[in-house]
């Protein structure tokens, strides 16, 4: 049995369930530019997180990388604006439980927001909440399970 699988079986124990308000961390992020079939442009931003769980050996420590969030550049308008919809809606939120702020605009009568990039330097050391999932793929030499995580919100003095 592999090391993942140990990691993840720790997650689907329902008697004992705890809130550790150091629970994960962010340690890094991976960007990538992308091209999508349609033509289109973009970047796939992958964060990583650490667990923090020093009650949990088991898992304390260990990184878990995010499964992604595009980030797409849209085709520029008559009025030389990349104005997107709902393409960059998970972008949007993942930016809003980070708490990055973004500049509003009125543009054709509607609130619209500017989507800033990020770099690791904007979110490492961050504390947040994750949902570790079991991402299952057959491979070449068989069944594989991966540990994927997806960011819930971050950790505040208030939302502790």
């Amino acid at each position: 049995m592999s090391n993942i699988d140990d990691l993840l079986d720790n997650f689907d124990d329902e008697k004992d369930i705890y809130f550790d308000p150091d629970l994960s961390t962010l340690v890094g992020l991976f960007t990538k530019k992308i091209h999508t079939k349609k033509g289109g442009s973009g970047l796939l931003y992958k964060p990583k997180y650490q667990i923090i769980a020093e009650s949990k050996p088991s898992i304390h420590n260990k990184e878990i990388d995010d499964q992604g969030v595009w980030r797409f550049n849209g085709v520029k308008d008559k009025n030389g604006k990349r104005v997107t919809g709902g393409s960059n809606i998970n972008y949007k939120r993942f930016l809003d439980k980070l708490n990055i702020p973004m500049s509003e605009l009125e543009y054709e009568g509607k609130i619209v927001y500017k989507l800033p990039t990020i770099d690791s330097s904007t979110i490492k050391g961050r504390s947040v909440v994750i949902s570790v999932t079991h991402d299952e793929w057959q491979g070449r030499y068989g069944r594989n399970v991966t540990a994927l995580a997806m960011l819930v919100r971050e950790m505040s003095s208030d939302n502790g």
